[in-house]
């Protein structure tokens, strides 16, 4: 696998120190799961960060009352999706529920990836050979590792592997590997904004 797209140095910096919201951080974790060079900038990353941790002089913790019991106890929460495991799912996606594929036009499917108490939403989209999806932009982030497959588009080509970093700067137009069609998977903040007159009436059905 020859990957040519990696997560911006302030990315990984924020996913080392876990300063992203998981479903971000979810997204970039397929990506590191898949790439070596990525795992070995993730690991001097840590290193630094962990050196900087020992030269802070540690502050005592405030003494206090105790806090009460019930305190310690924690409100039920909804339940989640039960988590499934499908062969060649990324491992780190195994622990978090996964909804079932359902159609969003002619040969696209989305699933839903459940990730509790996430701002971003995860989902994961699979589309056929050749597909070209709405010319687009964003008014928040859309992260995206490829899972398998390949797109392209203005900013270049995007195969099984790699990491797609686009925020408000950035509008594209996707097209699908006329061969190998695409799956991957996204997390995004913000809502989709379709360019045009094809995308201003399409826009009322995007429900990303």
């Amino acid at each position: 696998m020859s990957i040519g797209h990696r997560p911006s140095d302030e990315t990984l910096t924020a996913f080392a120190a876990g300063q992203l919201d998981e479903g971000l951080a979810l997204v970039v974790a397929c990506h590191i799961e898949a790439d070596q060079e990525s795992r070995r900038r993730l690991r001097e990353l840590e290193a630094v960060q962990g050196a900087l941790l020992d030269a802070v002089e540690p502050i005592p913790m405030a003494s206090g009352p105790n806090p009460p019991a019930t305190a310690a106890r924690a409100e039920p929460g909804p339940a989640a999706a039960v988590p499934m495991s499908e062969t060649g799912m990324p491992k780190v996606l195994h622990p978090y529920g996964l909804g079932p594929w359902r159609p969003i036009g002619i040969r696209i499917a989305m699933r839903r990836v459940e990730v509790p108490g996430a701002g971003a939403r995860v989902f994961m989209l699979r589309a056929g050979p050749g597909i070209a999806l709405p010319h687009h932009k964003h008014t928040g982030v859309e992260w995206t590792t490829i899972l398998a497959g390949a797109y392209e588009h203005e900013y270049g080509r995007y195969a099984a592997g790699d990491f797609d970093e686009a925020d408000t700067e950035h509008d594209h137009t996707p097209c699908v590997d006329p061969v190998e069609g695409c799956t991957c998977i996204v997390a995004m903040t913000g809502s989709v904004q379709l360019q045009g007159w094809l995308g201003r009436l399409l826009q009322p059905l995007v429900r990303f």
